[in-house]
């Protein structure tokens, strides 16, 4: 596999996550030609990269939902010569580097962050339109067809959390979609990933007040079987004027991926994922 050709210039997507008081950075996907693409990187690129973009003092621009929310700056990158190493995994001794940031949010933020930055300034819509008060109704509507569709009855949904969202992501005549999901917060409970658990994700966009489907994951089956996925983010990471949606996407006692959706042609489809197992050990060169 090619490795990616990184350089000062380069447009570096990291995620944000973390403790809001020493929240951390890592790099997890590359704009090149306007179209978001993985990373992948010897030993010597990662630590080129870091050395690029976690010098102490950077500032990278963040978002969340869609909109420019602030910047995070650089406490120090992954490698110091007087602190060594920012982080260890047990067994492992090739990571993807992280860097240690201070927030600097134009946003309340809650104890535990989640963002996306970049190392060059993306450009946000600015939608003046509110968004309509009504996703709850919708929602469940959205939901309940999804899961007759996939002979769900009621009674397998009715105890499960449920989350209704509109979100502006510039797609679709209304430029906005409507997100609406089952997730069981207890699956897995049973015994080590036993017990039967539906998982319900779907994304309609809106046009003169009819939804259009344009995405759905549902799974159902014993918890250690099934995918879940929630929503993680969303913004114009490509400046296309259309907003990619992030989603953490795992199973029972695994490591988490997220999830690049791409919108095109009335339709959400994935266009990569990215491991959020920052192990670099079995393949030197794969993505993070």
């Amino acid at each position: 596999m090619p490795l990616t050709a990184v350089s000062a210039t380069s447009t570096i997507l990291f995620q944000v996550f973390g403790a809001r008081e020493e929240p951390k950075a890592v790099p997890i996907a590359i704009v090149e030609g306007g179209k978001l693409a993985p990373i992948t990187l010897d030993a010597a690129g990662w630590r080129l990269l870091d050395s690029l973009f976690f010098s102490a003092g950077g500032r990278l621009p963040i978002y969340r939902n869609g909109a420019d929310v602030g910047t995070v700056e650089v406490v120090r990158g992954m490698w110091s010569p007087s602190e060594g190493q920012l982080y260890q995994l047990k067994s492992c001794r090739l990571l993807v580097p992280q860097a240690l940031m201070r927030l600097q949010a134009t946003t309340s933020t809650e104890e535990s962050v989640e963002f996306l930055a970049s190392s060059t300034k993306l450009l946000q819509r600015t939608d003046a339109q509110p968004l309509p008060r009504d996703a709850e109704t919708q929602g469940r509507t959205l939901a309940g067809a999804v899961a007759a569709a996939s002979e769900i009855g009621n009674e397998e949904v009715s105890h499960l959390d449920f989350i209704a969202r509109w979100l502006r992501t510039g797609a679709g005549p209304g430029r906005r979609t409507l997100l609406a999901s089952y997730i069981d917060p207890n699956a897995g409970d049973a015994g080590p990933g036993a017990g039967h658990t539906v998982m319900l994700l779907a994304l309609a966009e809106d046009s003169a007040g009819v939804l259009s489907m344009s995405y759905k994951h549902v799974a159902t089956g014993e918890g250690r079987t099934v995918e879940f996925q929630r929503l993680a983010n969303h913004a114009d990471l490509d400046g296309d004027g259309v907003d990619e949606i992030i989603l953490e996407a795992w199973h029972y006692a695994s490591v988490p991926e997220l999830t690049v959706l791409k919108y095109s042609a009335g339709k959400w489809t994935e266009s990569f994922r990215v491991s959020e197992n920052w192990c670099l050990d079995r393949d030197e060169t794969k993505s993070p």
